[in-house]
């Protein structure tokens, strides 16, 4: 019998005796299978034309075409000519006669009338073997399928990914344009504020002056926003300049600017920072943008944490699995980890609404400039116990290759230095 969810093939029966065909059909019956009947060799190769079948039971004698002529004919076509054949015959079994079958295409050579149980054994076996090859070629054409739609699916990818790229650059431009344009409108205003600071001070009562600090205040926040704009439009298009970075004088040059240029990290006690800075791994990169990397995680560090007593700012490295992965920990406020996510998007910020003041850029702009030398961000927190911001850039081994992450062998031995 037929397995279960098999797929049900035909069997061609050929004989000029409908009793004979009867018989057939009662034997083969059991075994659930299309069952096609052909009273001679003519109307065996019509039906042969239409449909393919798993096995033909041919009878040796019949009157029109006697059953090797039939089989030589069912070879000759291609569509048919590996279908096997199970001879049937009433009076022959010489072996003149078994090697005619046999030299016609036969696959066996039975004497009628056929034991039922035999003859359906043998039949069983091409039906699965039919049934192997129909399912198998039901894989192919579903791969094919799958293969055909994962094509498609990728050729609307790309055509996304060109759009966003399109995209991406008009967003860019645009956002240079605004802020270009902003630019000069701004410094005027300024301009006329301080022009009238210096002249009409004297008649300025406090409530002037304090909306007079008030409009100078906002202007040049504003001032820095475009300059935050304009750098972020910029980074997409900017290539590049790649050289070795020592990152430990990077990162001490960026806190010296960032409390107020003061001498060295001696600057720490004017902001009564807690610095903890450990030696960082040299890396090869642009050594202007990823100071703006430092400046962007270093300025946000200062910010959240300065409520804290006293602020705490962990600076940490270590080159490892083909890759240089550097860290910034405060004490500040922290964040929900659920939204981590939505850190690095433009535009995004979790402290919206509160004191802390920014537009929501500067961590876009790190992951901006880390992705476009080939690395990632990430961070992690909880709310008001602090955050640790890292990123990871590919180290590089002598010979100048980039270094795949989880990469192993001499690139790696030296940790101190991924350039």
């Amino acid at each position: 019998m037929g397995q279960p969810n098999q797929p049900t093939v035909n069997i061609l029966m050929v004989d000029d005796v409908a009793a004979n065909l009867l018989s057939l059909e009662a034997i083969l019956e059991p075994l659930g299978q299309r069952l096609v009947r052909a009273q001679s060799g003519t109307e065996a190769l019509r039906h042969l034309l239409h449909d393919d079948f798993a096995v033909i039971l041919l009878d040796v004698r019949m009157p029109d075409m006697n059953g090797f002529e039939a089989a030589a004919m069912i070879r000759s076509r291609p569509r048919s000519r590996s279908t096997p054949i199970i001879f049937l015959t009433g009076t022959e079994k010489s072996d003149d006669a078994m090697f005619e079958g046999y030299s016609a295409g036969a696959v066996d050579y039975l004497m009628k009338p056929a034991a039922p149980a035999v003859l359906r054994s043998k039949v069983e076996v091409f039906i699965e073997l039919a049934a192997a090859r129909m399912a198998l070629e039901q894989q192919v054409r579903e791969r094919e399928q799958a293969a055909q739609e994962l094509q498609r699916l990728n050729d609307l990818l790309g055509e996304r990914n060109d759009e966003l790229a399109a995209a991406n650059e008009e967003l860019d431009a645009f956002c240079a344009s605004v802020s270009h344009d902003l630019r000069t409108p701004l410094s005027q205003i300024l301009g006329f504020a301080q022009l009238l600071d210096v002249t009409a001070a004297q008649r300025l009562t406090e409530a002037d002056r304090r909306h007079l600090d008030r409009v100078q205040s906002i202007g040049r926040h504003m001032t820095q926003m475009v300059a935050d704009f304009l750098t972020f439009a910029r980074l997409g298009h900017v290539p590049l300049s790649r050289s070795d970075v020592d990152m430990d004088a990077l990162v001490r040059q960026v806190i010296e600017e960032q409390t107020d240029g003061a001498q060295g990290l001696q600057s720490a006690s004017v902001r009564h920072v807690d610095w903890a800075i450990s030696h960082l791994p040299k890396v090869e990169g642009d050594r202007h943008m990823l100071a703006h990397v430092w400046s962007n995680l270093i300025s946000n560090a200062l910010k959240y944490s300065r409520q804290s007593l006293p602020p705490r700012i962990v600076i940490d490295g270590v080159a490892e699995r083909g890759e240089c992965v550097y860290w910034i920990t405060d004490n500040g406020v922290g964040f929900d980890a659920q939204y981590a996510h939505k850190l690095f998007s433009a535009f995004t910020r979790l402290h919206a609404g509160t004191a802390y003041e920014g537009i929501g850029i500067g961590l876009s702009s790190v992951k901006r400039i880390v992705v476009k030398h080939g690395g990632r961000v990430w961070a992690e927190s909880q709310p008001g116990r602090g955050a640790t911001f890292y990123f990871a850039l590919p180290s590089v081994a002598a010979g100048g290759a980039t270094v795949a992450a989880g990469a192993t062998g001499a690139a790696l031995q030296d940790t101190s230095n991924c350039a």
